[in-house]
This record gives structure tokens, C-alpha cells and sequence, in this order.
């Protein structure tokens, strides 16, 4: 769940798209050129911040904030995909209606 994508990239389908509409090539998260492995969660926390602050953006998410669980701290790509549609872990074991911001539906 990505905030602070989803007023400029409302029509993007997947991570990747969103980032690119934002401006922020591959090379801005991976490593590795071409990208071979997700992007490290610590990458991702240098630009949407740590586990508190994205609990704390996401605090008014329904039915519950993902980002403030009993699973602890996840890695991103746990729910998080760049390139194919992205699987909240919380729907493992839950049948929470959860949407993600920035995505087609």
C-alpha cells in the first residue's frame, strides 16, 4: 500500500508502473540491472519510510491498517509485487476487503 502513489499513478496496474509514473526507473530500487529479485525493504523505506511512518500514513485504512499487524515487520514484496498484482498477506489466513491506492481495478 503505497500512499503516496495513488493520486499520480491512479491508472497504473502494477508497482512498477506507478514508480515509472512517478519518474523513478528501475535502477532507483534494484541493485542488479536488468532487476533479477525484488526490491530489499530497506531500499523501499528510503522513500516511504519506515514501518512506523507507514502505519501512521495508512492509520485510516478499512477495515484495519495493514501496516500496523500482529505479523510484525513485513518484508515489502511479502504484499507488494512490481510487476504482477499485488497479494496481501493479511488474505492468507483473513477475508478482509482491502483495495490497493494506485491500482486499476
Amino acid at each position: 500500500m503505497l500512499l503516496a502513489f495513488a493520486s499520480a499513478s491512479a491508472a497504473a496496474a502494477t508497482l512498477a508502473e506507478a514508480h515509472q509514473a512517478k519518474g523513478v526507473a528501475c535502477a532507483g530500487c534494484h541493485a542488479e540491472n536488468p532487476p533479477s529479485e525484488p526490491a530489499d525493504t530497506a531500499k523501499c523505506q528510503t522513500c516511504h519510510g519506515d514501518y512506523q511512518k507507514l502505519a501512521e500514513r495508512t492509520k485510516d485504512m478499512q477495515p484495519n491498517n495493514v501496516h500496523a499487524n500482529h505479523l510484525g515487520e513485513l518484508d515489502c514484496s511479502e504484499c507488494h509485487s512490481a510487476h504482477a498484482q499485488d497479494k496481501l498477506v493479511c488474505s492468507d489466513c483473513h477475508q478482509f476487503k482491502f483495495s490497493m491506492p494506485g491500482k486499476k481495478k
